[in-house]
């Protein structure tokens, strides 16, 4: 398959990942019910389709899609850094509610968690492991290129 339609097809199916987490998860996060299995297996099904979007931009070379895997990844980690510092402050970020929804897909972490505070730390090292994955492979594929 040519590398643009791979990077057309690991964009969309990402942006499909977010959306269809978002729309999934959103019910449980709103009203603060428990996560159930299905938020569980959303977020699986969510890292997942991450994974197979920088494996596949890395197998295809496209630099552009890793560059675009981290910048989402170190925004995941300024939000979960942030959401967790206000749930320990209880701070009010009203301003703050439209990036929160950037989180809702990881709603299922909450099934083993059950508590904000913790649940921001665990997506905030996984957003760390991806986006040090994205920074190894984009320095693996820019020496690939230099040779």
């Amino acid at each position: 398959m040519k590398t643009t339609t791979i990077t057309i097809i690991a964009v969309v199916l990402s942006i499909v990942a977010v959306i269809g987490g978002l729309i999934l998860n959103f019910p449980q996060f709103l009203y603060g019910d428990n996560a159930n299995t299905k938020n569980l297996i959303v977020t699986i099904l969510y890292l997942a389709i991450w994974l197979f979007v920088l494996f596949s931009a890395y197998k295809s070379k496209s630099r552009g899609v890793l560059i675009y895997f981290l910048v989402f990844w170190l925004s995941i980690i300024v939000v979960s850094a942030i959401t967790m510092f206000a749930q320990i402050t209880e701070w009010n970020f009203d301003w703050f509610i439209p990036f929160i929804l950037l989180i809702v897909p990881f709603y299922g972490i909450e099934f083993f968690t059950n508590n904000y505070v913790f649940s921001s730390i665990v997506i905030a090292a996984i957003s760390s492991g991806m986006s040090i994955a994205a920074i190894l492979l984009l320095r693996r594929s820019g020496s690939a290129v230099k040779k």
